[in-house]
């Protein structure tokens, strides 16, 4: 036999060998040594020995997932020099980085070319929304111009699991039922992946925590290391509204509504006012340092383990900072006041 149809034969074979879900990630990252590790969450699922910057895994996937690729060893918390997230699907995905150049590029599967690019896009407004040069009048254009690339780019990718990742991002703006109308566009193998599973348990969870359905009862310890029910401050005859509100020391957008949560408190909380601080902190120090530098006299209690807390899931609070506001007989007449919203909801209630 001819050494041509010797070759062609043998690749036949590993074509008919090769599962349909077999997916290969090779790397080329200048200046990367030792071992790469492929990760899932936070658990390492593989690791190849770098060879002159470049590595490789294969295996199977199952289902398509976000999946990070880095030098980080599992278990330690340390400088590492690479991390990439990437989309695992079935095919080929390719990361690069030259010495020349900063940006770390993904492509080859169809999932991570849109990914990709999406990426690419964002990137370049961002850039420019933090430009010094840019002006005010840039900057809300390109506020808008963000929007309507996530929009455009989610309504493109309905059918596949980049979709579905983009639907996990808009989650918080969408109702409980507004999420599971929007899981139930996605393609019926899709809506049994494991993110769209656990999106739909939030939306049905969400669905709970809407506008005039009953508050669900938290317990957690304060500064003291009381435990402090949500139970004992709204059926505190003093309390006519509590906002449960959950925040943390280390969450910008949280900090920033401070001055409008104290605001609200020192004008009502003599009519009736309370507010119950569930904080997703880590640190101690860093969550009652917070509270006293601000002024933030309220009720506060903290499980220190940042989103992994019962209240949270209950809530399905996807982001922080959250808040739900409960009136004396336990019904959540309100949810998500930012800014002068909650001074002008809480004066009107109170004025009735």
């Amino acid at each position: 036999m001819k050494k041509s149809l010797i070759f062609a034969a043998t690749a036949l074979m590993l074509c008919a060998c090769t599962p349909k879900n077999a997916f290969v990630i090779e790397g080329n990252i200048a200046g990367l040594e030792g071992s790469v590790y492929l990760y899932k969450g936070n658990d390492a699922v593989d690791s190849v020995v770098v060879k002159e910057g470049m590595f490789r895994f294969v295996g199977l996937a199952e289902q398509p997932a976000v999946y990070y690729v880095s030098d980080m060893q599992p278990g330690k918390l340390q400088t590492y020099t690479f991390a990439q997230q990437l989309l695992l699907e079935p095919g080929k995905t390719i990361i690069t980085k030259t010495a020349d150049d900063e940006t770390i590029v993904v492509k080859g599967t169809p999932l991570n070319e849109a990914f990709g690019a999406f990426n690419q896009a964002r990137r370049a407004l961002i850039t420019e929304y933090r430009d010094a040069a840019t002006t005010d009048e840039r900057r809300e254009a390109i506020e808008t111009e963000l929007d309507e690339l996530n929009e455009a780019t989610y309504e493109a990718n309905r059918g596949n699991y980049f979709g579905a990742m983009l639907l996990d991002e808009k989650a918080y703006d969408l109702s409980g039922q507004e999420l599971l109308d929007e899981i139930a566009k996605f393609p019926a193998e899709l809506q049994a992946t494991e993110l769209l599973t656990e999106l739909k348990e939030h939306a049905e969870k969400k669905i709970n925590t809407e506008a005039g359905k009953p508050y669900i009862d938290v317990a957690q310890p304060n500064a003291a290391g009381e435990t402090v029910t949500l139970k004992s401050v709204i059926e505190n005859p003093a309390n006519k509204y509590t906002l449960v509100d959950f925040w943390a020391s280390w969450c910008g957008p949280c900090m920033g509504e401070v001055p409008h949560l104290k605001k609200t408190y020192e004008a009502f909380h003599d009519k009736g006012f309370e507010i119950y601080g569930i904080s997703f902190d880590k640190d101690r120090d860093s969550w009652l340092g917070a509270i006293e530098k601000n002024g933030m006299n309220w009720i506060h209690v903290s499980e220190l383990n940042r989103f992994d807390n019962q209240a949270a899931k209950d809530y399905a609070v996807q982001g922080i900072p959250s808040n739900f506001l409960i009136d004396a007989q336990g019904t959540i007449v309100a949810k998500n006041l930012r800014g002068e919203d909650l001074y002008e909801k809480v004066s009107e209630l109170l004025a009735e």
